[in-house]
């Protein structure tokens, strides 16, 4: 294996382990470029390392060793319009990230991988002074897997895999609230900016399996299980007028990311056209709260001037959200030998409880339509063109998710949500051999 590739994958590697994005939804990326331009229909798939995150019982009907990485450009645009209110407001989020996944099958029956990769994450950043901005101006919250698996061959038919989820998350919340000192005898609302960072570190795992009913039919399925996180980190408060008063505070919370499940089937009708459908159930309706919990500590010139100190403060809001689902359905064409050209669409549903949106989690049903092509050849020294060092491969894709029109009819900010995200990404892989 040429050594600059290993040196290449090892640097992505660690780049996506130490920078990972927030965007405006929670909801599972397409973490591989081959997998999103097939609308993330992708669970039966074995030609690709990113089966580390789809299906790791997919790694012990793979062959060889695999290098992969994925680069993709997310851009999510939610906006939120009332009569009530002089013009739209929006929040955007973007940023590059990387989704790279290392693969090897030893005697075309065992399998191993590991992957870095964020699968879900949420983010919303509205104006700093716009009318929802007592409810929040920004929050965050992102979370980074590193993905070791292990993958095994029952039979030719049937294969199973598990994994262990090495799990970091942020979450950040920035929105303005008022403090009342009525019975200090003044009737002045002191507003202050609340900004709260909370970090976690937890365990996962995953299993999977694959079924080869015949070598035109492939059947599998991944699950995940709920993962509880236990939050800390600090809160301060920023006065605009009076400058902080607050010393920097520690706070506690807690977040689950949900369980997944998620089944699939792929036909292939001869050896151009295939065929992929999947069905992913995701278990929403365990994340009840996004609360945060301190005891507030104020400088002491705060409290000689107020004669008072606030009581434990509970920041946070009941999410109460549903469990939801999302279908994906792909199609493969391939036009040469080694050109392959790929459509998908996935429609996921909302999580939120009738038309309470919130601008901390508008999640909106979203619809998204995918179009990729992809380069699956040989790849060649630099030195001598003539030898082949192994399999290259080359896909490219574009996306493109709508939400309707949803209005909301939260007491606090009854709103008309809509979003929109485009996304851009390509994921270069190499594969060497058979072990």
């Amino acid at each position: 294996m040429p050594r600059k590739t290993v040196v290449l994958f090892l640097i992505l590697f660690i780049l996506s382990a130490s920078r990972y994005l927030g965007a405006s939804e929670f909801r599972p990326f397409d973490l591989s470029a081959r997998a999103a331009a097939l609308g993330g229909a992708f669970v039966t798939r074995t030609d690709d390392a990113s089966a580390v995150y789809y299906n790791p019982a997919g790694l012990a009907f793979s062959s060889g060793l695999r290098l992969e990485t994925n680069i993709f450009y997310p851009k999510m645009t939610s906006t939120v319009e009332s009569s009530a209110f002089p013009s739209p407001f929006e929040s955007t989020q973007g940023k590059i990230r990387l989704s790279p996944f290392f693969s090897l099958n030893i005697k075309d029956r065992f399998g191993f991988g590991i992957g870095a990769f964020a699968p879900n994450t949420m983010g919303t950043d509205w104006p700093r002074n716009w009318t929802g901005r007592a409810l929040s101006i920004s929050s965050k919250f992102n979370t980074l897997y590193i993905r070791p698996v292990a993958a095994i061959k029952i039979s030719k038919f049937l294969s199973v895999g598990v994994g262990i989820d090495f799990i970091s998350s942020d979450v950040a919340w920035k929105y303005e609230r008022f403090f009342s000192f009525q019975e200090q005898g003044s009737e002045d609302l002191l507003a202050a900016d609340s900004e709260t960072n909370v970090s976690a570190k937890g365990l996962g795992y995953v299993a999977g399996i694959l079924i080869r009913v015949s070598d035109n039919l492939r059947v599998g399925g991944r699950y995940q299980p709920k993962v509880k996180l236990d939050l800390e980190g600090f809160n301060f408060f920023l006065f605009p007028q009076m400058g902080s008063f607050v010393i920097n505070q520690h706070v506690t919370s807690s977040l689950t990311l949900p369980q997944e499940l998620v089944l699939g089937i792929m036909y292939s009708l001869g050896k151009s056209l295939t065929l992929q459908l999947d069905y992913q159930r995701i278990g929403m309706s365990e994340i009840k709260q996004w609360e945060f919990i301190f005891d507030p500590l104020f400088y002491e010139e705060f409290e000689d001037y107020f004669g008072t100190r606030p009581d434990r403060i509970r920041q946070g809001l009941d999410l109460n959200l549903l469990d939801t689902s999302r279908i994906m359905i792909g199609v493969e064409y391939r036009l040469k030998d080694s050109i392959i050209a790929r459509a998908g669409y996935a429609h996921q549903k909302s999580a939120v409880d009738g038309q309470m949106i919130h601008p901390v989690f508008p999640d909106l049903e979203t619809n998204t339509l995918s179009f990729g092509l992809g380069y699956d050849g040989s790849a060649y020294s630099i030195w001598d063109p003539d030898e082949r060092t192994g399999g290259f491969t080359l896909d490219a894709y574009i996306q493109y998710g709508f939400s309707p029109n949803s209005p909301s009819a939260l007491p606090e900010l009854p709103a008309t949500y809509k979003a929109s995200r485009w996304t851009v990404g390509v994921g270069v892989g190499f594969s060497f051999g058979s072990l």
